[in-house]
């Protein structure tokens, strides 16, 4: 054997080895889990899966099977990426592709759709179709008006926890929402979040139903403009007293409503005729625009990280009654800082005022509860859009889903993917130290090290 033989030899054998290295090594990756594989860049975390999803998860007891439906050439990556870590998270969990251009005979067979997510559970016999246009939002306007496709938002983690949630359990609740006296709509937003917790909310008129119908798990109140009639006070006692659940965001109004301020007094809470104000924990020197003080010790509150900010508006303030009747417990989990005022035409009251309350009454069968935030700002539409990072929404969907013992908190609000901007809100002393003090400094060394330099 040659020496150039030999040396072909050994170079085919390494290479032969590169090779297999490079393929043993590709399908080792193939197999990491899929946050391992591709890191979450992303400015506003998209593939971050939140403890709200990995504690519904952890506690899976049913086998849940999530269909990506769909030409494979043409679904989002993002999309595949998302759903992958869920796979990762638990063996109750299997990822499937469908090719629906290579198997539309597999689409009948699923009743599935083109270009969705089907999450399917075999013991419950539920589904639930999400379409990839619910997960990846556009703005519509931008492309009808400039014929620009602007994504705006990523709600794979809401759309998805949600299905997940709804597949697996037999649970659903029934909610009404009173009208008849000026109260505001629910935002999309909102809206969405009742829907992913699988809870149904219905209108209600009182006076024209003449009672709170049975099936109703949670009366909820938005905003009044007017006040209750004498029959509707009376339907709110009764069904309160025969061990209801009624969630009021009442809101400070002009006109006084001694109607809605008596069944709220009844339970230990005073809705004061005033705005509050907060002198300490106010946003862009406005103490009308308050950051609440986030009390723990309440189911309201639990999950809710106590560093985050929440922010109302223009909001009426809460004390409690001299004498809170017997049987009842008012447990505050929102309130101003001891910075905190009572405005009214004639005074300013200063003191610490509740933004937010639940209170329980002790029955012979089970216990009656009414919440209470003095602000219906806390789900406003336009708010939480421009605040992402509020725990407004939380909030509330914990004061909802906390009046039932089998329904959890499983809304997620979707995640900006507009390009986000690092703001100074306050200039200052930070604008005097950005714009004066480091360009001078950087101008100062410039000029020692050249002066430094020319001696020499």
């Amino acid at each position: 054997m040659t020496r150039k033989l030999k040396k072909g030899g050994y170079t085919a054998i390494l290479s032969v080895i590169v090779i297999a290295a490079v393929i043993i090594l590709n399908m080792i990756v193939g197999r990491l889990p899929e946050k391992v594989r591709q890191w979450d860049m992303s400015s506003s975390q998209i593939y971050t899966l939140g403890e709200t999803t990995k504690d519904l998860i952890k506690g899976l007891d049913k086998d849940v099977t999530i269909y990506v439906v769909g030409d494979p050439a043409n679904i989002d990556k993002r999309i595949t990426s998302f759903v992958n870590r869920y796979g990762d998270l638990s063996s109750h969990i299997k990822v499937e592709t469908v090719d629906s251009v290579l198997h539309p005979e597999q689409l009948k067979k699923l009743n599935a759709t083109d270009s969705t997510l089907l999450v399917s559970c075999e013991t419950t016999n539920k589904t639930q179709s999400i379409p990839f246009a619910d997960i990846i939002k556009i703005d519509e306007s931008s492309y009808y008006y400039y014929g620009q496709t602007k994504e705006t938002e990523f709600d794979g983690e809401g759309q998805l926890t949600g299905a997940i949630s709804h597949v697996t359990s037999d649970v659903s609740k029934t909610i009404y929402a009173t009208e008849g006296h000026g109260e505001a709509a629910f935002g999309n937003t909102v809206s969405d979040m009742l829907k992913k917790s699988n809870l149904t909310v219905n209108s209600i008129n009182l006076l024209k139903d003449g009672k709170i119908p049975e099936d109703c798990e949670l009366l909820l109140i938005n905003d009044p403009a007017s006040d209750l009639a004498n029959d509707e006070k009376t339907m709110l006692t009764d069904y309160l007293d025969k061990g209801g659940h009624v969630l009021i965001l009442a809101g400070y109004a002009e006109k006084e409503r001694p109607n809605l301020t008596s069944v709220i007094s009844a339970y230990g809470l005073n809705l004061e005729n005033g705005m509050a104000a907060d002198t300490k924990n106010f946003y862009q020197n406005n103490p009308y625009y308050i950051f609440p003080t986030i009390e723990t010790g309440s189911d309201v509150t639990n999950g809710v990280d106590t560093r985050s900010a929440a922010l109302v508006l223009q909001s009426a303030a809460l004390t409690k009654t001299e004498n809170v009747p017997d049987g009842i417990t008012v447990t505050p989990f929102m309130q101003t800082s001891d910075g905190g005022m009572l405005v009214t035409e004639d005074a300013q009251k200063k003191g610490t005022y509740i933004l937010g309350a639940v209170s329980e009454k002790k029955l012979d069968t089970g216990s009656a509860r009414l919440t209470v935030f003095s602000t219906p700002t806390l789900i406003d539409e336009k708010l939480n859009t421009s605040f992402t990072n509020l725990t407004n929404l939380t909030l509330f969907m914990n004061a909802v889903t906390s009046n039932f013992e089998d329904v959890a908190n499983v809304s997620i609000p979707s995640k900006s993917l507009d390009v986000t901007y690092n703001t100074v809100t306050h200039g200052g002393m930070w604008g005097i130290l950005f714009i004066f003090v480091i360009p001078a400094a950087v101008l100062c060394c410039g000029l020692m090290v050249w002066f430094k330099r020319r001696r020499l």
